[in-house]
């Protein structure tokens, strides 16, 4: 069996939860950069989410709520990038 690698990523995400709209929802506080307390998103930051499956993907911060960050990921920027 071969083990996939992905590169770093800001948020993780569950990709079941992704909307039409490609929005998610995430939690600072969870993992990877849940002990970087310099790591602090906001809304208009360039972010990338993943889901240690597949590689990252590129996103903008829309909302923030304290511990809860709302991603719109770009996909259009993601199957550019992979090509």
């Amino acid at each position: 069996m071969t083990e996939v690698t992905t590169a770093p990523y800001d948020l993780a995400f569950d990709p079941n939860d992704v909307g039409p709209d490609s929005v998610i929802e995430c939690w600072i506080s969870q993992r990877p950069r849940a002990g970087d307390a310099g790591f602090d998103p906001q809304p208009g930051d360039e972010v990338a989410a993943g889901d240690d499956e597949g590689a990252p993907l590129p996103g903008r911060v829309i909302r923030r709520d304290g511990n809860r960050v709302w991603v719109q990921l770009d996909l259009t920027r993601a199957v550019h990038a992979a090509v």
